[in-house]
């Protein structure tokens, strides 16, 4: 049987009529279908708090609790909308102070946390929240294959884009379209670099800097250094190198090998070449990696002036591109790579002879090392 319930003015009115002595207690309970103990219970609890309809002080407290409550609410909805804020400006910071690949792997950090939902993580760093699970496939030989095409050609024919990369692959017996080019390219960091519009693509709300060196008489070491990054190839694979190569001198400064197109491989050869000498200006393209927070600070921390190729004008950074050249075509392109130790082995001992033992002939055939060494110890050559 459903039990019932009663609402307050029933009761109330119900306790009156007992009251007021005309019926007994039983009778009215007999009437209302109603236990008289029930009834009796209620009849306790009136006349106990009956005396609180003469206390005008239980009016005033209802007021101020009303007030402290109205209070505290105000005060809620301040902390809501300062939390939105800050949470709209972790949201904006914390994209352009990370790059994709450095928001990803801090979303895959959470993933076994139970500090926030994991929708909640990915929204806050503007990724996909299944990038948390998403193993990469190791890649097939024949897309290695094409890239190894592809870098040969773009490393022959810089100007060249998707288009005529895919019919030259085609040409070559390959399976592949424009479309499938074009994502191989970028997957490499390979852009075509003739003038055009919007030829580098930063990403958005990322800072550009002017280009600082046009008409510059390079006439020290450490006046002016070069970065980028560039695709080697592997065995079984494929990882990227930055190099920092010194204008002057045409001496490697600083390097860094990973299997991940990130900042904190450009960082890590920046932190090499720092801890020997620091550059007046150091010039980069506008790619991803060197237009970030985390980048630009980091440079800007060590005192140094950033500057960046004019957006049609490629040969700005032709230094560090011609070196890159001379590195697949003497080292690179010979050799099968096992895996990325044996790669940065023989890289390492590839830049070390350039450095220290390949005649130059822009330097009156001394290596690079004789140009940049001497100067910057003080030592007459």
């Amino acid at each position: 049987m459903r039990k019932r319930t009663f609402t307050p003015e029933f009761k109330a009115k119900v306790i009156i009529e007992l009251l007021k002595g005309e019926k007994e207690l039983s009778q009215l309970a007999s009437e209302h279908e109603i236990a008289p103990n029930q009834l009796r219970n209620w009849k306790s609890e009136f006349l106990e708090n009956a005396a609180n309809a003469f206390d005008n002080k239980k009016d005033e407290k209802l007021k101020e609790s009303l007030k402290s409550s109205e209070a505290e609410k105000d005060d809620l909805y301040k902390k809501v909308g300062q939390l939105t804020t800050q949470v709209d400006w972790l949201k904006k910071n914390l994209k352009n102070s990370l790059d994709l690949i450095g928001r990803v792997n801090l979303l895959r950090a959470q993933k076994d946390s139970k500090e926030l939902p994991l929708s909640t993580v990915a929204e806050l760093l503007d990724v996909n929240r299944t990038s948390a699970y998403y193993k990469s496939k190791s890649p097939s030989e024949t897309e290695l294959a094409i890239k190894d095409s592809i870098d040969r050609m773009h490393t022959d024919n810089p100007s060249w884009g998707s288009r005529q990369i895919s019919k030259q692959l085609q040409r070559q017996g390959f399976d592949i379209g424009r479309l499938k080019t074009r994502r191989y390219m970028q997957d490499m960091d390979i852009h075509a670099i003739y003038p055009k519009p919007n030829l580098s693509k930063p990403a958005k709300g990322h800072k550009i800097y002017p280009y600082l060196l046009r008409n510059v008489d390079i006439v020290r070491p450490n006046q002016a250094w070069s970065i980028d990054i560039t695709y080697i190839r592997l065995k079984h694979g494929f990882v990227y190198l930055t190099a920092i190569i010194d204008w002057h001198s045409r001496l490697i400064v600083g390097w860094e090998l990973d299997d991940t197109l990130s900042t904190n491989m450009v960082k890590s050869a920046l932190e090499k070449a720092f801890s020997v000498a620091k550059p007046e200006t150091l010039n980069s393209d506008q790619g991803d990696q060197f237009t970030g927070h985390e980048y630009i600070s980091f440079v800007e921390n060590h005192r140094v002036k950033i500057s960046m190729d004019g957006k049609s004008r490629w040969a700005d950074n032709i230094m560090i591109e011609r070196w890159f050249r001379t590195l697949k075509y003497d080292e690179v392109y010979l050799k099968d790579y096992v895996n990325i130790r044996d790669a940065r082995k023989q890289i390492g001992d590839f830049i070390h002879s350039y450095n220290f033992e390949k005649l130059h002939s822009a330097l009156g055939y001394q290596t690079p090392a004789e140009n940049y060494y001497p100067v910057l110890l003080g030592i007459t050559a």
